[in-house]
Protein backbone atom coordinates (compact mmCIF):
# COMPACT_ATOMS: atom_id res chain seq x y z
CA UNK A 1 0.00 0.00 0.00
CA UNK A 2 1.22 3.49 -0.82
CA UNK A 3 2.12 5.93 1.96
CA UNK A 4 2.12 9.72 1.96
CA UNK A 5 3.98 11.67 4.66
CA UNK A 6 2.00 14.74 5.71
CA UNK A 7 4.22 17.17 7.58
CA UNK A 8 2.31 20.00 9.26
CA UNK A 9 3.23 23.16 11.12
CA UNK A 10 2.63 22.28 14.77
CA UNK A 11 1.90 25.79 16.09
CA UNK A 12 -1.07 26.33 13.80
CA UNK A 13 -4.33 24.53 14.62
CA UNK A 14 -5.59 25.13 11.06
CA UNK A 15 -2.56 23.31 9.62
CA UNK A 16 -3.22 20.29 11.79
CA UNK A 17 -6.93 20.26 10.84
CA UNK A 18 -6.04 20.46 7.13
CA UNK A 19 -3.49 17.65 7.55
CA UNK A 20 -6.14 15.47 9.21
CA UNK A 21 -8.64 16.23 6.42
CA UNK A 22 -6.04 15.35 3.76
CA UNK A 23 -5.32 12.11 5.60
CA UNK A 24 -9.04 11.24 5.65
CA UNK A 25 -9.37 12.02 1.92
CA UNK A 26 -6.39 9.79 1.11
CA UNK A 27 -7.80 7.00 3.25
CA UNK A 28 -10.91 6.94 1.04
CA UNK A 29 -8.66 5.95 -1.87
CA UNK A 30 -6.78 3.36 0.22
CA UNK A 31 -3.65 5.49 0.44
CA UNK A 32 -2.05 5.46 3.87
CA UNK A 33 -0.71 8.62 5.43
CA UNK A 34 1.64 9.40 8.26
CA UNK A 35 1.23 12.68 10.15
CA UNK A 36 4.40 14.43 11.34
CA UNK A 37 4.98 17.85 12.81
CA UNK A 38 7.71 19.86 11.16
CA UNK A 39 9.80 20.42 14.28
CA UNK A 40 10.27 16.69 14.83
CA UNK A 41 10.62 15.56 11.20
CA UNK A 42 13.73 14.69 9.31
CA UNK A 43 14.32 13.77 5.70
CA UNK A 44 15.74 10.44 6.87
CA UNK A 45 12.38 9.26 8.20
CA UNK A 46 10.34 10.75 5.35
CA UNK A 47 12.36 8.98 2.67
CA UNK A 48 10.45 5.76 3.32
CA UNK A 49 7.16 7.29 2.16
CA UNK A 50 6.06 7.37 -1.48
CA UNK A 51 5.27 11.12 -1.48
CA UNK A 52 5.63 14.08 0.88
CA UNK A 53 3.18 16.93 1.54
CA UNK A 54 4.11 19.93 3.66
CA UNK A 55 1.03 21.64 5.13
CA UNK A 56 1.07 24.99 6.87
CA UNK A 57 0.80 28.75 6.63
CA UNK A 58 2.84 30.83 4.22
CA UNK A 59 5.72 31.39 6.67
CA UNK A 60 5.95 27.63 7.33
CA UNK A 61 8.34 26.98 4.47
CA UNK A 62 11.00 29.44 5.53
CA UNK A 63 13.13 27.36 7.84
CA UNK A 64 12.87 23.67 8.63
CA UNK A 65 10.06 23.07 6.13
CA UNK A 66 12.20 24.50 3.34
CA UNK A 67 15.08 22.26 4.37
CA UNK A 68 12.76 19.22 4.23
CA UNK A 69 11.62 20.16 0.73
CA UNK A 70 15.20 20.56 -0.47
CA UNK A 71 16.25 17.24 1.08
CA UNK A 72 13.30 15.18 -0.15
CA UNK A 73 12.76 16.75 -3.57
CA UNK A 74 15.24 14.60 -5.47
CA UNK A 75 14.01 11.38 -3.82
CA UNK A 76 10.22 11.68 -3.54
CA UNK A 77 7.39 13.64 -5.14
CA UNK A 78 6.88 16.68 -2.90
CA UNK A 79 4.02 19.19 -2.70
CA UNK A 80 3.08 22.19 -0.58
CA UNK A 81 -0.37 22.72 0.93
CA UNK A 82 -0.73 26.29 2.19
CA UNK A 83 -3.40 27.26 4.69
CA UNK A 84 -5.00 30.67 4.52
CA UNK A 85 -4.66 33.25 1.81
CA UNK A 86 -1.26 33.56 0.30
CA UNK A 87 0.83 34.26 -2.71
CA UNK A 88 2.16 30.97 -4.09
CA UNK A 89 4.88 32.80 -6.01
CA UNK A 90 6.24 34.11 -2.71
CA UNK A 91 6.76 30.55 -1.46
CA UNK A 92 8.22 29.35 -4.74
CA UNK A 93 10.80 32.15 -4.71
CA UNK A 94 12.23 30.56 -1.57
CA UNK A 95 13.01 27.37 -3.49
CA UNK A 96 16.05 26.85 -5.71
CA UNK A 97 15.36 27.76 -9.35
CA UNK A 98 15.43 24.16 -10.62
CA UNK A 99 12.63 23.18 -8.20
CA UNK A 100 10.18 26.04 -8.74
CA UNK A 101 8.23 24.51 -11.60
CA UNK A 102 8.30 20.99 -10.18
CA UNK A 103 6.91 21.52 -6.68
CA UNK A 104 3.14 22.05 -6.90
CA UNK A 105 1.49 24.42 -4.44
CA UNK A 106 -2.12 23.93 -3.34
CA UNK A 107 -4.14 26.47 -1.34
CA UNK A 108 -6.78 26.00 1.36
CA UNK A 109 -8.72 29.07 2.44
CA UNK A 110 -8.78 30.15 6.06
CA UNK A 111 -12.32 28.92 6.72
CA UNK A 112 -12.85 26.12 4.20
CA UNK A 113 -13.56 22.70 5.68
CA UNK A 114 -13.27 20.61 2.55
CA UNK A 115 -11.35 22.69 0.09
CA UNK A 116 -10.87 22.39 -3.65
CA UNK A 117 -7.14 22.60 -2.89
CA UNK A 118 -7.27 19.35 -0.93
CA UNK A 119 -9.25 17.64 -3.69
CA UNK A 120 -6.73 18.80 -6.28
CA UNK A 121 -3.85 17.62 -4.08
CA UNK A 122 -5.43 14.18 -3.63
CA UNK A 123 -5.85 13.92 -7.40
CA UNK A 124 -2.21 14.93 -7.93
CA UNK A 125 -0.98 12.42 -5.35
CA UNK A 126 -2.99 9.60 -6.91
CA UNK A 127 -1.53 10.42 -10.33
CA UNK A 128 2.03 10.66 -9.05
CA UNK A 129 1.89 7.55 -6.90
CA UNK A 130 -0.15 5.47 -9.33
CA UNK A 131 -1.59 2.12 -8.39
CA UNK A 132 1.62 0.33 -7.50
CA UNK A 133 3.65 3.08 -5.92
CA UNK A 134 5.33 6.03 -7.57
CA UNK A 135 8.12 3.73 -8.82
CA UNK A 136 5.75 2.14 -11.35
CA UNK A 137 4.83 5.47 -12.96
CA UNK A 138 7.19 6.70 -15.66
CA UNK A 139 8.06 10.33 -15.02
CA UNK A 140 9.17 12.06 -18.20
Amino acid sequence: MDTVAIVHYQRDARSQAVALELSAQLHRYEVRSELHDVAHSSAHELIYCDAIVLAGPLHFSRMHGLALINASFSFRPTALLLTGAGDTDRVLRLLPAHMREKVPVFLVGPREVIAPGIDALVTWLREVIGTGGYRSVSRT
